[in-house]
């Protein structure tokens, strides 16, 4: 079960869809119920499409009552299909997975411990994204929890073609203010011969501090970042916080493109603790933009971050994560 739109991008939305596709290559039936009539909100400096149209419930309640050997919820807190889907009374054994780093989601936490801690008692298994995500919902956590990362389909970036145009680097994402663009296009300033494409919407005001060495290309279909990213000598992610891993990362890793990020949580974990690509200081556009002139500079760094990438990037395939979710479930269904 998604709480979001599926058809707007999103590293939950990216992640339930591969682990559905993985898990029927793996010999099982799996259905995605997410909303049809999706509302855009606001939550923490971030936008989301939720389920927030009562005819939403009359469809859950419809999908609910089919039989299922396992219900797993998306971000079960998230109104209005997660909690109601642990409130039915299903007797199908329920897991879910909190995905949320931002200090919002924390507050929350905090703020509704009982409630939270009463409902996502109701579920037979708790999954965290992350160490990160783990950390963040500690309020809210009645028991232990696993720890299962998000996964992505990499075939897609794994068998692009690496055509890397000479001083050009791309940055993949919602312009957010967590997400640190601004702080790419001051860094940018301080590289003088270096090109920017910048693939996701993008707000009046942000494009109003780039100069001519930027280019928005707008929302570009999830089936073409692959491409885009074969075309860049280094994807950059500038993100100031609130990411319980960074599937973008892997990706750009996946397709053999070297990445330069930040040094937070979540990007440490997908970079192999830094291994798999230069971390600088959340903010700092200096230091963002001493670690491109490197990355652009260096054949030998480049070739390194390539291979160390690559074998990152691994450890969030699909099917992996697959086999891991299905060993959960086995463990919860009677022998």
């Amino acid at each position: 079960m998604l709480p979001y739109n599926p058809t707007q991008p999103g590293g939950v939305q990216t992640h339930t869809m591969a682990l559905s596709r993985a898990l029927r290559g793996l010999g099982h039936e799996s259905e995605v119920f997410a909303p049809s009539r999706a509302v855009r909100v606001s939550l923490g400096g971030t936008r989301a499409d939720l389920a927030l149209d009562p005819r939403d419930l009359f469809d859950l309640r419809d999908f609910l009552r089919r039989p299922h050997d396992i219900l797993h919820t998306q971000e079960p807190l998230l109104p209005l299909l997660g909690p109601l889907s642990l409130l039915h009374p299903d007797s199908a054994p329920t897991v879910v997975t909190l995905h949320s780093a931002e200090p919002v989601a924390e507050r929350f936490y905090q703020r509704t411990r009982p409630f939270s801690r009463l409902l996502l008692g109701r579920a037979d298994a708790v999954i965290c994204a992350s160490q990160v995500s783990l950390e963040v919902a500690a309020p809210a956590l009645p028991n232990d929890s696993a720890i299962i990362f998000p996964c992505l389909d990499l075939s897609p970036f794994r068998s692009v073609q690496p055509k890397a145009e000479p001083n050009t680097i791309v940055f993949v994402g919602r312009d957010e203010p967590r997400k640190g663009l601004p702080v790419l296009l001051e860094a940018l300033e301080r590289l003088p011969n270096v090109h920017l494409v910048v693939a996701g919407p993008v707000s009046d005001r942000t494009r109003s501090l780039a100069g001519p060495r930027t280019t928005f290309l707008g929302r570009v279909p999830h089936d073409q970042i692959p491409s885009l990213m074969a075309t860049a000598a280094a994807a950059v992610f500038p993100a100031l916080g609130g990411e319980a891993l960074g599937l973008v990362l892997v990706e750009a890793m996946a397709a053999g493109v070297p990445v330069a990020a930040s040094d937070i949580d979540g990007y440490r974990i997908a970079s192999g603790f830094g291994r798999a690509a230069l971390l600088s200081p959340p903010g700092e556009a200096g230091a963002l933009a001493e670690n491109l002139s490197r990355l652009l500079s260096d054949q030998q760094l480049r070739s390194d971050l390539i291979e160390r990438g690559r074998g990152s990037a691994a450890r969030f395939d699909a099917r992996t994560i697959a086999e891991q979710h299905l060993d959960l479930y086995q463990s919860l269904l009677p022998a």
